[in-house]
């Protein structure tokens, strides 16, 4: 069970961490490029339409990362709930504040701050496929 749960939980992680880094050099950069009007519509209708995508899978990457820091050897899982707990930190205190007043002009501090999420995602990743596979 716990092996099912680490794929679970590597599967989600590596999903976030394709789509962190398309956000982090596409999607948050080209946010700049759009003035005014454009600028509030299409933000709004961004963030609407991508909690759809990511909301389940970090649900689902915290689930499995709880269950197999409980049911597994929590010494092995501490880095990498550490990690999750970065990024979900970084999420919740500093990207989603940063959303709320983005403006065209505050794009660069979005975008650097995201390198946080981007790199813990990322490390992550590598570190479950290390438990997983290694």
């Amino acid at each position: 069970m716990l092996s099912a749960l680490l794929l679970v939980q590597l599967t989600a992680c590596a999903a976030m961490t394709g789509i962190i880094w398309m956000v982090q050099i596409a999607i948050y950069p080209l946010f700049a490029r759009l003035e005014g009007e454009a600028f509030n519509d299409y933000h709004t209708r961004y963030m609407a339409r991508v909690t759809y995508v990511i909301a389940p899978l970090m649900l689902i990457e915290a689930a499995s990362c709880a269950a197999c820091f409980y049911l597994g050897d929590w010494q092995e899982m501490t880095p990498s709930f550490l990690l999750l707990a970065i990024a979900w930190a970084s999420t919740a205190l500093i990207q989603v504040p940063q959303h709320a007043k983005l403006t065209p002009k505050t794009v660069p501090a979005l975008v650097h701050s995201n390198w946080i999420r981007t790199i813990a995602w990322t490390t992550r990743t590598v570190l479950l496929a290390s438990m997983a596979f290694g």
